[in-house]
């Protein structure tokens, strides 16, 4: 039974497994200090995710849930380090790693939700450390795959799955757009073996109907012959 990865970026055939490669954003260009509303440096709210993302409440509670276990290790790792003891312009570079960071994350839970049915991993991020020492997300991906079955409309489904969770951010990435049109491809094979399998039932119930008919005729003309008076 084959599977169907989700990672994107081309496509290849390896011993049965069809492998995308990950629904993936890659490093973003950072929002510049002026264009956010206020001059804090506090954590990044799920308000400003939304502005960036269309995000359902599965994948805003996936966000805060890693946002919570992050918490701590970050306070530990950094003791000592606050934006009191930074200059102006690491102060803005912090600010907009955190918003890097927001987006990034926004993007991979977007795609993690809409796969929810799907086999998922991630989200995986690759980190960037600021001037207070602390790891801001500025690339991630998501592993999306479902196994390849014989039933057409399962795979219909699934590949229509996937094909929404590519697309899930407001934002796709280049990857993300290659992967939602190997869904597409998916889609009408699917499609396709569909209306076959329909075409082929319909001619071996033609095919049934017109031997019963047959039979009907060859039974009806025997019994005629069979009641004709002897002259």
């Amino acid at each position: 039974m084959n599977t169907i990865s989700g990672a994107i970026a081309g496509y290849r055939d390896v011993n049965n497994f069809y492998t995308y490669d990950s629904l993936r954003v890659d490093t973003l260009e950072r929002v510049p200090y002026n264009n956010r509303t206020g001059t804090d440096t506090e954590d990044i709210s799920t308000d400003d995710i939304a502005a960036y993302a269309s995000i359902s409440p599965e994948a805003i509670a996936l966000y805060q849930s890693e946002q919570g276990s992050n918490s701590e290790s970050n306070q530990k790792s950094n003791t000592g380090s606050g934006n009191d003891e930074l200059t102006q312009q690491e102060q803005r570079e912090v600010s907009e790693l955190k918003m890097t960071d927001s987006q990034v994350k926004a993007h991979e839970h977007a795609h993690k939700a809409a796969a929810a049915g799907l086999s998922t991993s991630g989200p995986n991020y690759e980190y960037e450390t600021g001037p207070d020492g602390k790891k801001y997300a500025v690339a991630g991906d998501v592993n999306v795959s479902y196994k390849h079955s014989d039933d057409p409309e399962v795979n219909l489904r699934n590949a229509q799955q996937l094909r929404a969770s590519a697309l899930a951010p407001a934002d796709p990435s280049s990857q993300d757009r290659k992967v939602a049109m190997q869904a597409e491809r998916e889609i009408a094979q699917a499609r396709q073996e569909i209306m076959e399998e329909q075409r082929q039932t319909e001619e071996q119930t033609n095919s049934s109907d017109s031997t019963t008919s047959n039979v009907s005729t060859e039974n009806n003309a025997s019994a005629f012959i069979q009641n004709q008076p002897e002259l």
